[in-house]
């Protein structure tokens, strides 16, 4: 029976076009990355949670808070890269790239996309995704959507799906895709050397280099797709859902509650 050792990396960088600074931005009391971390380490399915940066700044906080970080290069062009490079440094079979802004991630999510690693290990790369809820998010080139097939594979990914006919109502077979993904570590060790993709480089989505190259991007659907913070507006909406989600209270209270007070610098 083939051993499964699944680590966590959650690349972060001070250097985002849309909100610069965005991983040390705090939220009740905690700087974002902190906030992804601790949610990270909640799922009891990761051997290992770290973070890869290239910024002196997001590597002091980690480690104030107690945590594990890896420094890496500033000069990879999409996070995948980054993640890439600090696997080098992890003993793992698979890596779960959770991406530094999903603030909102759930614990609970992320332990089922670690069993969708379990039972099925030999395939390269999965992706979190979530149903559409609104129709305007299919336009809002904020937010990632793809197409998929009947058992859930991903098929093709845009920002803007606001052309294409779906059903009113259901918007099948279009999900949001979410910044959290999964990859063999055969698979992630090669993808650094496979060369961009017209569509990556259109949209600026690592996945469409994974599907342009006719690797499987298999779709593992999570409760709920709640939206990370890429942009100021999206700090708001992030704050709105702490205050009214239920599930999400019951996360941040034990984020808050469960841990040491920050180390003195």
């Amino acid at each position: 029976m083939q051993i499964v050792r699944v680590a966590a990396i959650l690349p972060a960088r001070m250097a985002s076009s849309r909100l610069p600074g965005k991983p040390l931005l705090h939220v009740h009391g905690l700087p974002m990355i902190e906030h992804v971390r601790r949610r990270a380490l909640l799922c009891r399915g990761f051997a290992e949670v770290v973070v890869a940066t290239c910024d002196r700044e997001i590597a002091e906080v980690v480690e104030q808070y107690g945590g594990r970080y890896l420094i890496t290069s500033p000069d990879h062009p999409v996070a995948t890269d980054r993640v890439a490079e600090a696997m080098r440094q992890i003993d793992c079979t698979h890596v779960v790239n959770v991406q530094g802004d999903e603030i909102l991630v759930l614990p609970s999510d992320l332990e089922r996309f670690v069993d969708a690693i379990t039972r099925q290990p030999d395939i390269p790369a999965w992706n979190a995704v979530a149903r559409i809820e609104h129709v305007d998010e299919l336009s809002d080139r904020a937010a990632v959507k793809c197409a998929v097939s009947h058992s859930g594979r991903v098929l093709f990914c845009s920002r803007d799906f606001s052309k294409l006919p779906v059903i009113r109502g259901t918007y099948e077979p279009i999900r949001r895709l979410l910044g959290i993904l999964g990859y063999r570590r055969e698979f992630l060790e090669r993808y650094g050397r496979m060369s961009r993709t017209p569509l990556e480089c259109a949209e600026a989505i690592d996945q469409s280099r994974i599907l342009e190259h006719d690797v499987t991007l298999q779709g593992v659907e999570f409760q709920k797709g709640y939206p990370g913070i890429n942009e100021p507006r999206e700090v708001t909406m992030v704050e709105t859902v702490l205050a009214n989600d239920p599930l999400q209270q019951t996360v941040l209270q034990e984020i808050l509650g469960s841990w040491p007070v920050r180390l003195s610098t």
